[in-house]
């Protein structure tokens, strides 16, 4: 084996690959004296050797750099898959009842009697019932900053599928807020009242506005699927977050009827 190769063998096992030591392992048994005379070779001819040693490092060093981004980026992408399912798995306790429809200025919105019993209850949604037997639906708006300390693991839940509903379209097909509403209209029917808050205008897809249905739905987030014939309201006080919200319910709605309509 010539001195030039025997030189790329010894670059590649101590620079680019140190610890394997199996191709310069050519070097042994080679004459101390030939070893000067081939080393003045490479000397003397850099135009063959370099270029050649400078060739392997850099499609060794590309390849590295490929497979550590690669990697990398792979990881990540795992981790933060594994954060969003684990997130989205978190069960409901209801730890918090801040966006219930008795608490404070939700009782405005919701205009369900004091006297009604709550007879269902859901991360998405409540059921009331009067003693005339008059049903209320209330569709809870996301738990806000304030609920953190309460329950850290819903509020996460809560704002992960926020994002979830709007950005992908698989999680729109099984979106358990859906699921939910099913299984209240085949245990409780129809609603005489439906109000809703933000995620909680959903609630008005349960049923169209007619004349024997009231609605109250505010500052709907309902992204894609909209909220039917009803109508879209504003709250009181100024509420920029969930204006932007209202538009982007009637903008992603309107592109969604649009693509149904292809």
């Amino acid at each position: 084996m010539g001195f030039i190769k025997k030189f790329e063998h010894f670059f590649e096992d101590h620079i680019l690959h140190p610890g394997k030591g199996t191709k310069s392992d050519d070097w042994k048994g080679t004459d101390p004296r030939m070893a000067v005379e081939g080393i003045a070779e490479i000397i003397m001819a850099p135009e063959i050797t370099f270029g050649s040693v400078a060739e392997i490092a850099g499609k060794q060093l590309g390849k590295a750099v490929g497979r550590s981004l690669y990697g990398t980026a792979k990881k990540k992408t795992r981790v933060v898959k594994r954060k969003v399912n684990k997130a989205v798995s978190v069960p409901y306790k209801g730890k918090s009842q801040r966006n219930s429809a008795m608490k404070g200025g939700n009782r405005r919105m919701a205009q369900i009697p004091d006297s009604a019993k709550r007879v269902y209850e859901s991360r998405y949604f409540e059921v009331y019932q009067d003693s005339q037997g008059k049903k209320y639906l209330w569709g809870k708006p996301t738990l806000g900053p304030e609920s953190y300390r309460e329950d850290p693991a819903g509020f996460a839940r809560e704002w992960v599928e926020n994002a979830l509903r709007a950005r992908s379209p698989k999680y729109r097909r099984s979106d358990p807020l859906e699921k939910d509403m099913a299984k209240i209209k085949q245990k409780f029917g129809r609603m005489d009242h439906i109000s809703g808050y933000s995620r909680g205008a959903a609630a008005a897809r349960y049923q169209r506005a007619d004349k024997n249905t009231t609605s109250r739905i505010f500052g709907s987030y309902a992204p894609y699927a909209g909220i039917g014939n009803h109508r879209n309201r504003r709250r009181r006080k100024f509420d920029p977050i969930h204006v932007g919200a209202r538009g982007i319910t009637k903008y992603t709605y309107a592109k969604s009827r649009a693509y149904n309509m292809l």
